[in-house]
């Protein structure tokens, strides 16, 4: 009984101290009810802004298999062909330019050349 008496003020002084102490902890430890509605709303808002971006992706999607699984038509391969031509048509008289002008300044040099060599 002795030590009931002896114990008994302080652990009636820490106990609270330590049921205090815990709480505290534990309230640190999980999120507070604002705190969960504002991350909610924003999870919600994200889930909003992703579904309609993942529609747009969807119907490009659609679109673009559609365009893979009609084979081509005579129109689009002439399109496209035609397209090829004058593309490598610019390029062979991109080619043929600079021949020319290679042609001019080899012209230049011999002309300098030959003025040197007489001089």
């Amino acid at each position: 009984m002795e030590y009931v008496r002896v114990i008994w003020p302080i652990a009636s002084t820490l106990t609270p101290l330590l049921i205090a102490t815990g709480l505290f902890w534990l309230r640190n430890q999980f999120a507070l009810k604002t705190e969960l509605a504002a991350l909610a709303a924003e999870v919600a808002r994200q889930n909003a802004v992703q579904d309609k971006e993942l529609a747009g992706h969807q119907t490009r999607i659609t679109l673009l298999e559609k365009e893979c699984e009609a084979p081509p038509t005579r129109n689009t391969l002439n399109d496209k062909l035609s397209q090829v031509s004058e593309r490598l048509g610019k390029v062979e008289r991109g080619v043929e330019g600079v021949g020319d002008q290679l042609g001019t300044q080899n012209e230049y040099l011999r002309a300098l050349l030959t003025e040197g060599v007489r001089r």
